[in-house]
């Protein structure tokens, strides 16, 4: 079965800067409830990434009723940016990237602003997330977010240890997800 995907309409687009991160946050409106939407990097191999905003339809048949919907995605992001390309059905947007304010303060803490676990001085760390609640997928995410191992030793041994597991629900950006914070320390 082949998966159609086209670029979503969106009504606004949000982004927050949370250390190496940015959250996305894409609202529009849908044609009937029997889409998925999903923010997704760009195949383009550019700097900085780009991103998109994917509908695509579910099997079956569905009503036709304006349906609203909110995604958001958590993406490594270059610290030095202050705006993030966003393409959509309308075109392409030019996204000011925003401070977490005090609405976005756990997801703050979920990314690494936790003090009580915190990785080591020279370690390495980075935070997954899962819109299936799932820790598989949540960690998968987070060692793909780890930045590339600096080391002079040939054959080193890499230590990943999990510092939180957790989950978001709510907030302005919908949050229905697990995430799972990780340290990374090698020789």
């Amino acid at each position: 079965m082949t998966v159609i995907c086209e670029l979503a309409q969106r009504t606004r687009i949000r982004a927050f800067r949370a250390r190496q991160y940015v959250l996305l946050i894409a609202e529009g409106e849908l044609a009937t409830p029997g889409f998925d939407v999903d923010i997704a990097q760009s195949p383009l191999e550019i700097f900085p990434p780009q991103f998109t905003v994917l509908c695509r339809a579910r099997p079956g048949t569905w009503p036709r009723r304006v349906t609203p919907y909110r995604d958001a995605k958590t993406v490594r992001f270059p610290e030095d940016q202050s705006t993030v390309t966003v393409h959509h059905a309308d075109g392409t947007d030019q996204v000011d990237i925003e401070k977490c304010g005090e609405e976005l303060s756990f997801y703050l803490r979920a990314v690494g602003d936790n003090a009580s676990r915190s990785c080591p001085q020279g370690a390495d760390e980075a935070t997954g997330f899962s819109k299936k609640l799932s820790f598989e997928e949540a960690f998968a995410n987070a060692l793909a977010n780890l930045p590339p191992v600096q080391s002079s030793v040939a054959d080193s041994l890499e230590r990943i240890q999990v510092l939180e597991i957790g989950a978001l629900f709510g907030s302005i950006a919908g949050f229905r997800d697990m995430f799972v914070r990780i340290c990374r320390t090698h020789d």
